[in-house]
């Protein structure tokens, strides 16, 4: 004798598993980051002055000049010792330095 679902067992190992293909969707923010990232590897700048290297999170200084990515309105970069370093716009927080 097979042991069949209910109806309410059914629907919920359908929106569990809409829950973890949703999440399977996620990293399309990084790949969004990977390519701004190989975009200023691909296009370097001169080095901006900083006092301090730049790290996670900071809040990059309005005098550091920001090179935007064309068709890219949420990301700029600039160089920092030679590597690039990711910055969004919107908070001018470093969200990628380096590799």
């Amino acid at each position: 004798m097979t042991h069949r679902p209910s109806l309410p067992t059914l629907l919920a190992m359908l929106c569990i598993a809409g829950v973890a293909h949703g999440q399977a969707a996620e990293p399309a923010k990084a790949e969004t980051r990977v390519t701004v990232y190989q975009y200023a590897v691909d296009n370097p700048v001169d080095d901006s002055r900083l006092r301090l290297a730049p790290t996670l999170g900071e809040t990059v200084p309005e005098a550091i000049q920001l090179v935007p990515l064309e068709g890219e309105a949420a990301y700029a970069y600039f160089y920092y010792q030679g590597h690039p370093v990711i910055v969004d716009i919107t908070t001018r927080s470093v969200v990628r330095v380096g590799q």
